[in-house]
């Protein structure tokens, strides 16, 4: 007969073996609530089936992530009291009540980020509960994206004065979803993103940007100043603002001179730009810029105006905001913005720009297959061999510079690689507007399926 000894010391081996399966289940709440901080919503309500201990453990989760797209392609877990059963659904009303059942099911601790990301149109008294219940939680990073046709959500005074957000992103599936508050007070506030929004003299005095002390990265994509509207001039004052990315600015080609972006960000150390060129103004000289990327396209299908006329105009206005840039010490050109450039008459001529802080300028493709980094002791001995108008480089493996002369019909020695023809007068202009420059870097674009 097996002595006392004996089961003690085998109970005990069994127990210090069920542990090394399952350590993460002997681990404090507070780990894991943060672990499962990291899956979206609807995965951490799964781990619920795992055990007991797990059962209303998603309920402790600081971050909550709806996503009405994922609710359309997958199964529902639908809650019965004790855990999440699969159920087949398909109408934004379950997604409603799923989101519902969440909110009310999970612990009233406060939220460190809270995501709504709808495609299709929901009620607004839905939206609202979804946005107060973030802030009466005191949400630091909170995501919106609204779809609201009948009328726009009107944010909450609520989350307007609050002192814990920090991240806010406000996206207009359609217009007029989110209704741009005209004025915040968001101390603490350092990201602000607004896609898809129109500024006008109805929702806009400044004070959205103003009322950000602490605002160090603002991105306005898809946004426009209303045509026709008594709103001229965006302000953008924001004296801590370190990040400033234009994206698809969406004002038409007509309003160019009349509308303008005005920038007031003393701080400001990184500036991006993207899409059609639009009139951005800053007051003060820039003098902590380290890094500004440029990526321009110009209108090609405008009613009653010749393309290379635009694309003409569009270089001279390019010109007038390097003007603005040129303290910056980083600065990366797309290849159309070089081509739209390179339209300029004489562009050395016009060269009173001087990039006196400019030590590494880089240009850079859609289709990034590699890159090769230059001196610009190099750059300018190939230049000196140029008896073109372009510097056609070998977009090969090869560690050792190339100079083509007249290769653009040159096929390259590996099937992935493409030459790449830079037009001199553009890396003239840089070169001799920029006495400090160490380094040319050119980002390679890979090879069409249907190269020979």
């Amino acid at each position: 007969m097996e002595s006392k000894s004996k089961k003690l010391k085998r109970n005990q081996e069994r127990k210090e073996e069920r542990y090394d399966l399952d350590k993460l289940s002997y681990l404090p709440d507070s780990i894991l609530t943060h672990i499962l901080s990291f899956l979206d919503t609807k995965s951490a309500i799964r781990t619920s089936v795992l055990s007991k201990r797990y059962r209303l453990l998603w309920t402790l989760s600081p971050c909550l992530d709806f996503k009405l797209s994922e609710f359309y392609t997958r199964s529902l877990d639908s809650y019965d009291g004790y855990v999440f059963s699969q159920v087949k659904n398909s109408s934004v009303a379950s997604f409603e009540s799923y989101v519902n059942h969440v909110l009310r099911r999970r612990e009233h601790s406060n939220l460190t980020m809270f995501r709504l990301s709808l495609y299709k149109d929901v009620g607004l008294e839905f939206i609202e509960n979804c946005v107060n219940y973030a802030a009466q939680h005191k949400v630091q990073h909170l995501r919106i994206r609204g779809f609201v046709k009948r009328k726009p959500l009107t944010l909450p005074k609520l989350l307007l004065t609050s002192s814990s957000l920090i991240t806010l992103h406000l996206h207009n599936a359609t217009s007029y979803c989110i209704e741009l508050p005209k004025s915040v007070a968001l101390p603490n506030l350092k990201v602000l993103r607004l896609k898809n929004f129109q500024f006008s003299d109805k929702n806009f005095n400044g004070q959205v940007f103003s009322g950000c002390p602490s605002l160090e990265t603002l991105v306005l994509s898809k946004c426009c100043i209303k045509p026709g509207n008594s709103l001229k001039i965006l302000d953008v004052n924001c004296l801590n603002l370190k990040n400033l990315e234009i994206k698809y600015w969406r004002s038409p080609w007509k309003c160019y001179d009349e509308h303008m972006i005005n920038v007031n960000a003393p701080r400001l150390a990184s500036f991006k730009f993207q899409g059609h060129l639009a009139r951005v103004n800053f007051k003060e000289a820039l003098p902590c810029l380290d890094e500004a990327c440029i990526d321009l396209c110009y209108p090609t299908s405008c009613f009653g105006v010749d393309a290379s006329e635009r694309k003409l105009r569009t270089s001279e206005r390019f010109l007038s905001m390097l003007r603005h840039i040129c303290n910056v010490k980083f600065l990366s050109l797309s290849l159309k913005t070089i081509e739209i450039l390179s339209v300029l008459p004489d562009l050395q001529v016009c060269a009173l720009t001087i990039f006196e802080n400019l030590r590494f300028l880089k240009f850079t493709t859609e289709d990034k297959y590699r890159e090769k980094t230059m001196r610009i002791e190099t750059v300018m001995r190939l230049l000196e061999k140029v008896g073109t108008d372009v510097l056609v480089l070998d977009g090969s493996k090869e560690q050792k510079q190339k100079l083509l002369p007249e290769s653009a019909n040159c096929k390259p020695k590996h099937k992935d690689a493409m030459h790449i023809a830079i037009p001199a007068n553009v890396i003239h202009f840089f070169l001799e507007s920029s006495p400090a420059a160490e380094f040319l870097s050119v980002e390679m674009p890979k090879a069409s399926s249907d190269q020979d």
